[in-house]
């Protein structure tokens, strides 16, 4: 994908040259498996679900690389034509003068530069393109390398895909709501913090990244002083370090840890984290294992109704 990358491959002129990368633009997938007990997180886009709908619109697999956008203005030259959907958070998109839409599948010619600037609502976005980006280390072939883009890198595009007409989709209303279901330690917090934990407004702090949602709000205290060992961790995980302030663990996280685990954010909702900005605020909803999985069976059918409508378009 990036300079280094570039060493190991002979440079396509089916690419994109990087103009101006934006703040934490990234290279993602859906993450990577099989390598947590090496100590290497899942990784992968933050919104999984925006990636997975760009991905869809185009006909790519779901496991196709696009362009995690955070914040900024990005300007990328397309060196193919090719047809890209921008997903997830809303933002400014030009190719010249001309306004294009979001969540709507376009064409750019050879030649020609895409702007994006944003974003206007939310937090991130995903530009996914036709063939998509290719990487060549083994390791992140599904994952991402998380390194930032600079001016000048190259992204290789895959083998550009036969679409005929544009075509969109209506994307998720954002809520502020996280259903969460409770941790193997809740019960080693006092009554008032376990209440807090489910009844107050958490803010997002500006210390947040692609490891963590840090939050703050009401210190939660442990009922008497307990030592945890370390043990396994993964993305949804709400950890609580001594300072009472929890953590929600995304993608980049670390694989193991010693804080206790008050709470695990279901799967169906990690994407709002992802689009939820510093400052702003989230209230934490008990859920049961059936509810998460019924919220899961409600995204599920939602891409199989998309599926359907790009079929018969």
């Amino acid at each position: 994908m990036i300079n280094k990358l570039q060493k190991e491959v002979s440079l396509s002129s089916e690419d994109i040259e990087v103009l101006t990368p934006g703040l934490f633009s990234t290279v993602q997938g859906i993450g990577i498996t099989g390598y947590r007990h090496l100590g290497i997180p899942i990784g992968g886009a933050l919104d999984s679900h925006a990636l997975l709908l760009g991905n869809r619109l185009l006909g790519n697999p779901d496991d196709t690389q696009g362009v995690e956008l955070t914040s900024g203005k990005v300007e990328l030259k397309f060196n193919r034509d090719s047809w890209f959907v921008v997903t997830g958070a809303q933002y400014q998109i030009f190719i010249g003068e001309r306004n294009i839409w979001n969540g709507w599948r376009n064409r750019i010619k050879a030649g020609e530069t895409l702007t994006l600037k944003g974003p206007s609502s939310k937090m991130r976005a995903y530009l996914t393109i036709d063939g998509g980006i290719i990487q060549h280390s083994p390791l992140n072939k599904q994952g991402s390398t998380s390194q930032m883009l600079v001016r000048g890198d190259r992204l290789q595009l895959g083998k550009p895909l036969p679409i005929a007409k544009p075509i969109g989709a209506v994307q998720r209303g954002y809520s502020d709501e996280i259903r969460a279901l409770p941790g193997p330690e809740m019960s080693l917090f006092t009554a008032a913090s376990r209440k807090a934990f489910w009844h107050n407004r958490w803010q997002l702090t500006n210390a947040s990244n692609r490891m963590g949602a840090r939050l703050n709000g009401e210190a939660l205290s442990l009922s008497t002083a307990n030592e945890l060992n370390s043990h396994a961790v993964m993305p949804g995980v709400v950890q609580v370090p001594p300072s009472g302030q929890p953590i929600i663990l995304l993608a980049d996280a670390q694989t193991t840890g010693g804080y206790p685990k008050i709470a695990t954010v279901i799967e169906a909702d990690l994407w709002k984290l992802a689009q939820t900005r510093p400052g702003q605020t989230i209230r934490f909803v008990h859920v049961s294992p059936s509810q998460a999985d019924d919220a899961n069976y409600e995204w599920q059918q939602y891409f199989y109704r998309l599926q359907r409508a790009i079929d018969g378009s």
